[in-house]
């Protein structure tokens, strides 16, 4: 199975690094449980502000990772002996890469492949022969399941009320984890 795993929201917690900005910017107090969408507009946020803080968030050197997500990538990538791939919305994907790479990966940074540019990561998915995503924003996932791609939504505050029908629901890197080595089986068993 060749995995895909989208950066922000999944991950790195990109959109603290964004609402902190925001709220710097506005004078807010926003959080990403305000968030019933990855779209900040419905927020009231004019286009400028917005942005600046996706320019900012770009810019910095390093973001911090959600909880295992690590450790599980690391596992998976000695476990499939192939480089890890992400495929990003972001406009820049050389910011996702420099970002994941300064990770603290223990001991050594695996090989990492990052594609995107677009939210709807379709051309990518073909591109790179992946047959499975894990995604946050439900923006595309029923076309991506159209598609014959399985989805794997990382359930954040922004996509807990969507309803469409994805292969795997990952509350944390640990779900998902699991969930791998299910497929894949255990390099501990024999």
């Amino acid at each position: 199975m060749n995995i895909a795993f989208d950066v922000d929201g999944v991950v790195l917690r990109s959109i603290e690094i964004i609402l902190h900005h925001v709220n710097r910017a506005q004078g807010r107090n926003l959080t990403p449980e305000d968030l019933l969408t990855w779209d900040l507009e419905p927020l009231g946020l004019d286009e400028p502000t917005l942005r600046e803080a996706v320019d900012h968030m770009y810019s910095q050197p390093k973001i911090e990772p959600y909880e295992d997500a690590r450790q599980v990538l690391s596992r998976i990538y000695r476990m499939s002996g192939k480089p890890l791939l992400f495929i990003t919305g972001r406009t820049r994907p050389e910011t996702a890469l420099k970002q994941l790479r300064a990770l603290p990966w223990n001991p050594t940074v695996p090989e990492m492949i990052v594609t995107g540019g677009d939210r709807y990561k379709r051309d990518w998915l073909i591109e790179t022969s992946a047959d499975f995503i894990v995604e946050d924003d439900p923006e595309h996932l029923r076309s991506y399941l159209d598609m014959g791609i399985g989805v794997g939504l990382m359930v954040q505050p922004w996509n807990r009320n969507t309803d469409i029908p994805v292969t795997e629901r990952f509350h944390g890197w640990k779900d998902l984890e699991r969930w791998y080595l299910e497929v894949h089986g255990s390099p501990d068993r024999p």
